[in-house]
């Protein structure tokens, strides 16, 4: 079998093979701080030789997602809860998964000029290609995602 460019089946799975990068942590909730996503977030995609640009719009996105997943989790799920990162490119998107083991929904929420809070995800909105949220398997939490163009 070959693909229309005269390359054989596997030269054409090894290509994509190539073109597509996937890693992931767990991050136990107590004691967990949003700057352990930044730079795990910062270390895959300049190893992966991800733009510069697309590098920091990812760390500030994993940064307002992660704090609400450390943030508003409720007490008796932290204890045993962890934080689970999930970061994918498939040619030239990138795609993030943060999940946490609160079943709540995220809301965007538009902040007023004196609120501290609330701006998360207006800028994960503002950056971000496409965004949402699902439930976990089982109710187990959700999962917030999100996609980037590699610019």
């Amino acid at each position: 079998m070959t693909s229309n460019r005269g390359l054989s089946y596997s030269a054409v799975v090894m290509i994509r093979a190539l073109q597509e990068r996937y890693t992931s942590y767990s991050w136990h909730l107590e004691g967990f701080t949003p700057v352990t996503a930044r730079r795990a977030v910062e270390e895959t995609l300049f190893l992966w030789g991800m733009p510069a640009e697309s590098v920091d719009d990812a760390m500030l996105i994993a940064s307002e997602i992660a704090t609400n997943a450390a943030m508003h989790v409720r007490p008796e799920l932290r204890r045993a809860g962890f934080i689970h990162a999930h970061i994918g490119q498939s040619s030239d998107t990138l795609r993030f998964e943060i999940a946490d083991p609160d079943p709540r929904t995220p809301r965007l929420i538009q902040a007023t000029s004196d609120d501290e809070q609330y701006r998360g995800l207006i800028i994960v909105d503002a950056l971000a290609k496409d965004w949402g949220f699902y439930r976990a398997s089982m109710g187990l939490g959700k999962i917030v995602w999100w996609t980037q163009a590699v610019i």
